[in-house]
């Protein structure tokens, strides 16, 4: 066999394992499956949880490129004291894709919409995690009136883009801080269906390594939503925008976080800097540098209410909801407790 034939026989296998990847994304995300609902929020189809009763309810935002799933069961055990909703913001998971600049006022106004759809209008407790806790922020600060509270988990800085100003570039290239070259790579790798062959080796990476406490079904929805192009696509278009200073700029001016109890939980230093010296290959003085940058700027977050508390979760990993589930019912428990919410008998 010919070199030209070879290329054209590796050329036909990506068209193809391109289109199979395409026609069996389109089936699964044509087909919302329960525990959740959809519902049209301004022509967009959006996917949606929302369990218990009573008020206030939780609002749960998850963090970058991670959809709703990863909170089904924390929202399970949470949904017995109150209200909770859980959702896939748009290009997550069975909610369609917005082409429509991803800053967190946008999506802060999605969700404002959202709410509305469902006829959600009480007291609001955030309970957000990473980006997703920036965008909460964002939207406290548009409707301070609504929010009684707010459990914030690694929230990402406004002022993200300072890791770039303040690491050299070889640090903040291989610390792993820098989410745009790793989520090119996997965009690439899922258009030409490569990526579901990977599985092995994204099963051993966060967060599917910290996946050990959800269900086979959860799991493998999961699994199902990284394997959609719309993921990366909104991924990439969320993280640009939050490294734009004039993103927290604009979040800043957009009002005052209401003056109500903050719960920020935090990871494990010990952890992260272990984790950042074996996938980075960075000496341990720089993994820890990088370490104290990120404390230093998540404890930002207790500046938002004179009601701050800060919790640091165990010994978990950044995907603190699904390492220390615990540690976040308890903050949340304990908010509600704060508030007056006791468990329905």
């Amino acid at each position: 066999m010919s070199l030209v034939q070879i290329a054209l026989f590796v050329l036909a296998l990506l068209l193809f394992l391109r289109a199979f990847n395409l026609i069996s994304g389109l089936r699964w995300y044509n087909n919302p499956r329960p525990p959740g609902s959809s519902v049209q929020v301004n022509g967009r189809r959006y996917y949606y949880t929302l369990k218990g009763s009573g008020s206030p309810t939780i609002v749960i935002e998850a963090g970058l490129g991670s959809a709703s799933p990863e909170w089904w069961k924390i929202q399970d055990e949470l949904s017995s004291f109150t209200r909770v909703l859980a959702y896939d913001r748009a290009g997550y998971g069975w909610s369609e894709y917005n082409p429509k600049a991803r800053t967190s006022g946008t999506i802060a106004g999605e969700l404002e919409a959202l709410l509305t759809t469902l006829g959600i209008d009480g007291a609001l407790i955030l309970l957000g995690h990473s980006e997703g806790a920036m965008y909460l922020d964002h939207f406290a600060r548009l409707h301070p009136e609504k929010v009684v509270g707010a459990v914030l988990l690694d929230p990402l800085s406004p002022a993200e883009d300072r890791f770039r100003e303040k690491l050299p570039p070889h640090i903040y290239r291989a610390s792993g801080v820098d989410k745009i070259g790793r989520t090119k790579a996997h965009s690439r790798l899922c258009a030409f269906g490569l990526l579901r062959f990977l599985k092995p080796l994204v099963k051993r990476a966060a967060p599917f390594s910290s996946y050990k406490g959800l269900s086979d079904q959860t799991a493998q929805t999961l699994w199902r939503h990284l394997l959609l192009p719309k993921t990366y696509k909104t991924m990439l278009g969320e993280y640009r925008e939050a490294q734009k200073v004039v993103n927290g700029e604009v979040l800043k001016k957009s009002g005052s976080f209401p003056q109500v109890p903050v719960k920020v939980l935090y990871h494990s230093p010990e952890r992260m800097i272990d984790e950042i010296v074996r996938g980075s290959g960075l000496g341990r003085d720089d993994a820890e540098r990088v370490e104290r940058l990120w404390q230093e700027w998540v404890r930002d977050s207790l500046s938002l209410s004179p009601e701050s508390e800060w919790i640091v979760a165990g010994s978990s990993g950044h995907f603190i909801h699904l390492d220390a589930p615990g540690v976040v019912l308890e903050a949340v428990e304990k908010l509600l407790d704060r508030i007056g919410k006791t468990k329905r008998g």
